[in-house]
């Protein structure tokens, strides 16, 4: 099963994984649908947000095996 990675950009992220949109949202906000993140990739956006990058992604992991 393929897994959303750190160098994957927001907008990769949503388009290959629409179901962690709501997940996203609880991590970054608003931002989830700010068209100068889209093409962030998801390291720098959740920097941006002050989120450790590594915990961030495996909390979209475990969004995408409920």
């Amino acid at each position: 099963m393929e897994k959303p990675t750190l160098q994957m950009t927001l907008r990769e992220c949503l388009e290959k994984f629409p179901q962690l949109k709501e997940k996203l949202y609880s991590l970054i906000e608003e931002c989830v649908y700010c068209e100068g993140f889209k093409d962030e990739p998801l390291e720098e956006v959740f920097k941006a947000h002050r989120l450790n990058p590594e915990k961030a992604i495996k909390e979209l992991e475990r969004a995408l095996e409920e």
